[in-house]
């Protein structure tokens, strides 16, 4: 699988892409995701994940661009997956984590991936996991997550 050789390079569009595809819905999407993700278990990076959850307006985002600003200026590369509280009415989501970081998103060491919860309890979405294996898998030394909690 090509996809996987791209990932384990940390070419960001393949990142992208494979976040996506474990992200979708879709029956072909989930089957192509299980066979990525058990290929990306046998390639596991170093990387630390840390958890940020609070409520709206805290400062997560703030703290989140800050303290990864000093990580990426040390030489670390980061990524951010940040999960959106979804509406119960729409079911729609802001997604505007990449504005609140705008400093932190124009690094090229860093990869943010904003991510509607779609209903999901316990503040993550379905495809955190697997969101967080590809980061790691990629190289990256350090993955936040960051939902409401």
């Amino acid at each position: 699988m090509r996809l996987v050789e791209r990932i384990l390079k940390g070419e960001r569009a393949a990142i992208a892409k494979a976040i996506t595809l474990v992200e979708s819905s879709r029956k072909k999407d989930k089957e192509e995701s299980k066979e990525l993700i058990s290929k990306l278990i046998l390639h596991p990076g170093h990387s630390v994940r840390i958890g940020f959850s609070g409520s709206p307006g805290v400062g997560k985002s703030t703290f989140i661009e800050s303290f990864g600003s000093y990580l990426v200026d040390k030489g670390y590369r980061l990524g951010i997956l940040a999960i959106d509280p979804s509406s119960q009415l729409t079911g729609g989501s802001i997604l505007g984590d990449k504005t609140r970081m705008s400093e932190i998103s124009k690094n090229e060491n860093t990869f943010i991936r904003s991510t509607p919860s779609r209903g999901s309890l316990g503040g993550v979405s379905f495809g955190t996991r697997e969101a967080a294996i590809i980061l790691d898998s990629a190289g990256y030394d350090f993955i936040f997550i960051e939902t409401v909690g």
